[in-house]
């Protein structure tokens, strides 16, 4: 230490003035830069400054997010259990709902078609094990359900007074569209269909002739068949002497050839005298005449 004094003391004037000019200016880079720090981190930006307004955004945005995250994962409870649950599954009162929602539930179209004939016929669901009833529904699908289901009293209700009303029968040669309409399956378009076809025939002689309308699958026909009743005596029938060749061809039963067989017939033998001549004709098959003799008079 004394050696360094004494080296100190060595120096000429000139040089101890350069060494402390040197650290006044080590000094005043050092303080400057912390000072510098210090401004740029302390300075106010003006309240309606663009960088304001992008930090304010930029620190609001997540708390919104978080929020409306939030509120979205907060619905109601039930809502929130159907969340977790499979695709396409719905709380549900089997009594209500139709073909759409049991195809949304996951099922068959077949399957569908085959519950919604049980409910025709007269079932009713009064609790949710009663889909252990349904032989379309496999174990698989019985398990799924059934936990969704929501038997309520209105339901229950609506089912029973629709099945009454299902019970009714139907008289198929006087019923008007509503009639028809109030049968599964059996909606505007159809119900014209089939009176514009009874009008053509002159009414049905058999429930089965309901099934020949077009638009009338078999799953619809099974269905509403046992609803459906026929009074033969309302047929209208045509006259075998007196129906000219356009009138015999506008039946659905009797095309161009046979039109024109029994006037050809009339024409050369005269009148027929029994229905049963209509046979000597070559264009009436044995069926074809099975089903047209209830349609024709003399």
């Amino acid at each position: 230490m004394r050696d360094l004094i004494r080296q100190y003391l060595l120096y000429t004037r000139s040089q101890r003035w350069a060494v402390l000019l040197l650290v006044a200016l080590i000094l005043v880079v050092l303080g400057g830069t912390r000072a510098y720090h210090y401004y740029i981190h302390h300075q106010p930006v003006a309240a309606d400054s663009a960088l304001q307004r992008e930090v304010a955004e930029a620190m609001i945005a997540p708390t919104e997010k978080m929020a409306d995250t939030d509120e979205a994962a907060a619905p109601d409870e039930e809502v929130a259990d159907i969340s977790k649950n499979e695709k396409g599954l719905f709380y549900f009162d089997p009594n209500t709902i139709g073909i759409a929602d049991w195809l949304r539930l996951g099922l068959s179209e077949k399957q569908a078609n085959g519950i919604e004939r049980y409910k025709a016929k007269g079932g009713t669901f009064r609790a949710a094990a009663d889909l252990n009833r349904l032989y379309s529904l496999t174990d698989s699908d019985k398990a799924r359900l059934i936990p969704y289901v929501r038997i309520t009293a209105a339901g229950v209700q609506q089912r029973e007074a629709t099945t009454r009303q299902h019970q009714t029968p139907i008289e198929i040669n006087t019923a008007d569209s509503a009639a028809w309409e109030s049968l599964w399956g059996i909606g505007p378009v159809l119900s014209v269909r089939i009176i514009r076809y009874r009008e053509a025939l002159g009414g049905f002689y058999s429930v089965d002739q309901v099934a020949e309308v077009r638009g009338i699958s078999d799953t619809v026909y099974a269905a509403i068949r046992p609803r459906l009743t026929v009074n033969v005596t309302l047929i209208h029938k045509l006259s075998l002497n007196t129906s000219d060749y356009e009138t015999l061809r506008r039946h659905p039963y009797i095309h161009a050839r046979i039109a024109k067989g029994i006037t050809g017939y009339r024409e050369r033998q005269g009148d027929f005298q029994r229905i049963e001549q209509l046979k000597e004709l070559n264009t009436v098959t044995p069926e074809m005449y099975d089903r047209l003799v209830p349609y024709l008079g003399l």
